[in-house]
């Protein structure tokens, strides 16, 4: 059985992941998206914004790539707007669902002073996310797919560090 109750804690649980996968990233605290946001395995898209290809990564490595990257601004500072989050409704005939969806509008001003062309590189999109339930204690809910559609830029995008 599923009941309203623990829809609601999950949908709670969930909107924390998502909401802390971004603020945890923008205060550069990788550690936390490593223990409470990633998956152990995580299908990551940035080809909308950087190109090249999706890839699967551990979640810790993926945290500490964004740490990596993190080091090169002045600033960066992401926002959140309205995740609509997909999980069935509550029921009595259904089991607990084991994954989840959301769809999350989200915006980015990233500050490298350094960088040349202009220090500032603002973005607006959305990420499609796909989370899983864990054995984890605490929040259970963990994301195991993230893809990034960017919508659109302002500024400069030699702001974001050349691949190599």
């Amino acid at each position: 059985m599923y009941d309203a109750t623990q829809w609601l804690v999950d949908r709670a649980n969930i909107h924390d992941v998502v909401v802390g996968m971004l603020l945890y990233a923008d205060t550069k605290r990788t550690e936390k998206i490593a223990s409470d946001i990633f998956a152990d395995q995580v299908f990551v898209d940035y080809t909308s914004m950087l190109g090249g290809e999706p890839y699967a990564i551990s979640g810790p490595d993926q945290a500490k790539a964004w740490k990596e990257t993190s080091v090169n601004f002045d600033a960066i500072q992401h926002t959140t707007f309205s995740p609509l989050i997909d999980l069935g409704q509550p029921s009595s005939d259904r089991e607990q669902p084991s994954t989840a969806t959301a769809l999350v509008n989200t915006g980015a001003t990233i500050v490298r002073k350094a960088a040349e062309g202009g220090p500032v590189l603002q973005t607006g999109g959305r990420y499609e996310l796909e989370l899983i339930r864990t054995a984890n204690s605490g929040n259970p809910w963990r994301i195991s797919k993230l893809k990034m559609d960017n919508v659109w830029l302002n500024g400069n995008p030699g702001v974001l560090p050349k691949k190599e």
